[in-house]
């Protein structure tokens, strides 16, 4: 079970990309007309070579068409943009919405506001998504890989033994976890993902800041360190001072998804997709027991992001990569979702079209491993994390999970985390000027 998990854990992770196959008589039904001799570049993260291809093959049958796909080995985002400070001449490629528009100011894509049908794919969206995916002019920077958000998940056998209802704030929070530590039902209820990999402990925090009604930023980019603010960071220190969580928490591996599932844990905020995983008798011991519900705080809002596809600023042709992305982020020509709705299915990814999640399939799948009605209210409810577009976000978001760590360690007061975390952005707002 462990290897598998953490096999799992790995690949959809990585990319997440579904295998499609063609359905019958697409190819046939039309001539076979001759590729364009200049090929289409196609950039993507690390993952098994053989899907990516079937993707690719897929869409060169059904638009006659010329693609080499290059897999990027190693840590993404940062091989990419060496790629293209040397100049290499990119049409689509992934992106995580933290780059977008670092890589929109230095000229290596363009937006995507006039491109046929661009505003009605973005009317078929959530808002959220549509937001996540813009620049910070409001222009759609690209289509959607995936729409994911932060969940709260709970053990429902251990809530039953304990006699509690499900917290719905931070107060009933710490105090239900202590209830379950002291009654022995769980020896450490809250589990989450505590370490310094960007969609760890900065992806957790910002989910709990935001269902507390913290506004974090605000529309000058400076940090807003209210009570709500405050509260999370208190609360987070309680749990570890109080030995309601693991004490290697700092270091699980796969963002403390194998361990939730061993059914040690009560309690977890994670990415919405691995509830599947814990809820699959063949990756969990507790499946079938696991919960969603919404996140707890004053708001109960969560954070939600859409990885997204690219196109090069300048393209080899322009229509011919829109047909590109929008196959791989959108429905195709012949009106299907080939790539979007198999992920959906394989990996319980969500999908920033609306038409997707109302899809009876996705929907009856979906439904096997979590509550999709409490789901679908958390991504209505849900925030985008419109401070990551800034340039500098980046490196004061690991010195933020850094000096927060320490904190819950129990090194310093909270006036002194505060103090610092806002100074780091003065400095930096200073510095990327």
């Amino acid at each position: 079970m462990d290897r598998l998990l953490q096999s799992y854990l790995l690949s959809r992770r990585r990319a997440l990309q579904g295998l499609v196959a063609l359905p019958a008589g697409v190819a046939m039904a039309r001539p076979a007309l001759a590729a364009p001799s200049k090929p289409l570049s196609f950039i993507g993260w690390q993952y098994q070579p053989q899907i990516a291809e079937a993707n690719v093959n897929t869409f060169k049958k059904l638009y006659d068409e010329n693609v080499t796909y290059e897999l990027v080995p190693g840590d993404y985002h940062p091989v990419v943009e060496t790629k293209l400070l040397g100049g290499q001449a990119i049409d689509m490629m992934y992106s995580e919405e933290d780059h977008i528009a670092r890589w929109h100011a230095a000229g290596w894509v363009r937006d995507l506001e006039g491109l046929p049908e661009v505003d009605a794919i973005k009317a078929g969206m959530f808002p959220v998504s549509v937001r996540s995916m813009s620049l910070p002019n409001g222009k759609l920077a690209g289509l959607p890989y995936y729409a994911g958000h932060n969940a709260f998940i709970y053990n429902e056998e251990h809530l039953s033994r304990a006699g509690v209802p499900v917290p719905d704030g931070w107060d009933s929070l710490l105090d239900t976890c202590r209830k379950l530590k002291r009654d022995g039902v769980s020896d450490a209820p809250y589990n989450s993902a505590w370490g310094q990999k960007w969609p760890e402990l900065s992806w957790s925090l910002f989910s709990l800041w935001y269902a507390e009604g913290a506004p974090v930023f605000d529309k000058n980019s400076d940090l807003v360190v209210d009570a709500a603010f405050r509260r999370v960071l208190e609360g987070h220190r309680a749990l570890y001072k109080d030995q309601l969580v693991t004490p290697d928490i700092m270091t699980l591996p796969a963002e403390g998804v194998p361990s939730y599932c061993t059914g040690r844990h009560t309690f977890m905020v994670l990415h919405d997709y691995d509830q599947k995983v814990a809820n699959d008798p063949k990756a969990s011991k507790i499946a079938g027991k696991v919960r969603n519900a919404l996140m707890p705080g004053k708001t109960h809002s969560t954070f939600a992001w859409t990885a997204l596809y690219l196109m090069g600023a300048q393209p080899t042709d322009v229509n011919r990569t829109w047909n590109l992305l929008r196959f791989f982020g959108g429905k195709a020509r012949d009106g299907q979702y080939h790539v979007i709705k198999r992920w959906a299915l394989e990996f319980g990814l969500g999908s920033a079209y609306k038409d997707v999640m109302s899809d009876p399939e996705v929907v009856a799948s979906f439904s096997q491993w979590r509550d999709l009605g409490v789901s679908n209210k958390q991504v209505e409810i849900a925030t985008s994390r419109d401070i990551s577009k800034t340039t500098w976000f980046p490196e004061w978001d690991l010195f933020m999970m850094q000096r927060t760590q320490d904190y819950i360690r129990g090194n310093g007061s909270l006036d002194q985390l505060c103090d610092g975390l806002v100074g780091k952005v003065a400095e930096l707002k200073k510095q990327y000027q």
